[in-house]
């Protein structure tokens, strides 16, 4: 790496397609040379500046594949000021702005706009973006094709997306040695259907940060015009598009519901998308608290105290006082957890393949309170629906809130069963509840529990919850009493 000179051919200017086979060793060489990750970026970052354009989009090209291919030590390193601000002189004005071409420009704010999608918890580099846009030297954010977005790099760094699937890439290696037409076919068939799967999945990772980034900004916003409404500072205009937002937020809602369904395989991103239904649900209640119940509290202020004895109102029907709607949201939001949540799981040697279906909670089962002390609740919902596909599998969601004058925060609770039974614990919906405010409707976090019976032996739970409360830790320890045994397996 040190020499240049696997860079200089990648990004040799009087070529004006990719060098692949280049690139590729540039990458090899970045990921064996110890000091390759710290090297590269600022060799790559010299070649960015370059005034001959072709160069200069090379260099982006090879920027991109090491991000994907090089690791995390790469990674962090590109996401350091250090680095951000040489791409950031290529777009200002006082730098080299001037003469950058525009088309390594876009280059430059779609691969930084890029990164901000797939790496929400660099905040340099969200920064950096938003600096840039602020200064109004980007105007707005370039919209990125789905199949042109490259994933994120794994935890653990892969060379290619081949070395995934190990048996795929042993067959791959198999045919490309192979002198046999038919073999070199079925190997270029086979890396075509790898390189599909591979953007497919991109895809999917692309349209879940998209929906959850969108949920986060339309909360916030839609937060920020209940205050306004509240001050009776929105026009005409501006209640129409409140309405539409609250209209939004509901359709990104069943959004989440569907994005969840295909979320099988990754318990974080699952636990991000529970979570971003808890805020949207909370939002969603907000506004029906103080819209819809501040109408109704209007129309029954129009009707005099005579109406109380039966006079109707101006619209003809009989008067009578209504609780606002947003109070349900007390209960619903308890259950927002339950919106799609069954999940079949293997349980075998303690680890799981999910799959999602609609989880139907019925009241016809009463929940069992777990720990009610100090205002902070934690309750046990059981579902009439068994995991699909495994009938000793009991669904069962947890349901954490809080009415204390003190947030809680580093909540943990953890789940022991006998030997005879196994218990797994999805990723909770979140880890901290806030002070009880009694304008809002209480903030809940949920976690759904799977129990695997098969013998259907009485149910044993013990349990330890972990929590600040305070500024004081507390570790309770103690074991779930009261199951409805017999109403929880069917035919039993």
């Amino acid at each position: 790496t040190t020499d240049g000179a696997p860079g200089n051919k990648a990004t040799d200017p009087s070529i004006p397609e990719e060098n692949w086979e280049c690139i590729q060793r540039f990458c090899d060489q970045v990921n064996a040379d110890p000091e390759g990750p710290s090297i590269a970026p600022r060799l790559l970052a010299h070649k960015i500046q370059s005034p001959q354009e072709m160069e200069a989009l090379h260099a982006l090209t090879v920027l991109e594949t090491c991000v994907n291919n090089c690791g995390e030590r790469f990674h962090n390193e590109v996401a350091k000021f250090r680095f951000l601000n040489e791409l950031i002189k290529v777009l200002s004005p006082k730098y080299l702005g001037t003469w950058s071409t525009e088309k390594v420009k876009s280059r430059v704010v779609e691969i930084m706009f890029s990164w901000t999608v797939w790496f929400p918890q660099e905040v340099k580099i969200r920064d950096a973006y938003q600096m840039l846009k602020k200064q109004g030297i980007i105007k707005q954010d370039p919209k990125l094709l789905e199949d042109k977005i490259l994933p994120p790099p794994s935890p653990r760094p892969k060379n290619s997306i081949f070395d995934v699937d190990e048996e795929k890439s042993k067959l791959l290696a198999r045919l490309l040695k192979s002198n046999h037409p038919e073999d070199l076919q079925a190997a270029n068939r086979l890396i075509k259907s790898m390189i599909k799967e591979e953007q497919e999945k991109s895809a999917k990772v692309s349209k879940r940060l998209n929906a959850i980034a969108e949920v986060h900004s339309s909360v916030k916003l839609l937060g920020e015009m209940l205050t306004s409404y509240k001050r009776q500072e929105l026009s005409k205009s501006d209640l129409q598009i409140l309405q539409s937002l609250f209209e939004r937020c509901e359709k990104l809602r069943a959004l989440l519901f569907r994005l969840a369904s295909e979320t099988t395989d990754d318990d974080e991103a699952l636990a991000e998308i529970l979570q971003a239904n808890d805020k949207l649900t909370q939002a969603l209640g907000l506004y029906r608290q103080v819209v819809v119940g501040h109408d109704q509290g209007r129309r029954s202020s129009v009707t005099s105290s005579t109406d109380a004895s039966g006079r109707k109102d101006p619209t003809g029907s009989p008067t009578a006082a209504k609780e606002p709607a947003s109070w349900l949201v007390y209960g619903n939001v308890s259950f927002s957890l339950f919106l799609i949540l069954a999940l079949s799981c293997s349980l075998s040697e303690g680890r799981g393949s999910s799959r999602l279906s609609v989880l139907s909670l019925t009241g016809s089962i009463p929940p069992v309170t777990v720990y009610d002390k100090d205002g902070f609740k934690v309750m046990i919902h059981f579902s009439r629906d068994l995991a699909p596909g495994r009938p000793d599998v009991l669904v069962m969601v947890l349901s954490m809130l809080s009415t204390s004058t003190q947030p809680i925060k580093d909540i943990v609770f953890q789940a022991a069963v006998p030997k005879v039974m196994r218990v797994k614990l999805q990723p909770a919906s979140g880890s901290e509840l806030p002070a009880f405010s009694p304008l809002l409707p209480p903030a809940v976090i949920s976690q759904v529990l799977l129990l695997a019976n098969p013998h259907r032996d009485p149910i044993r739970l013990r349990y330890k919850l972990m929590f600040m409360q305070g500024g004081r830790p507390f570790s309770e320890v103690g074991e779930v009493t009261g199951f409805p045994e017999a109403e929880l397996w069917p035919g039993s």
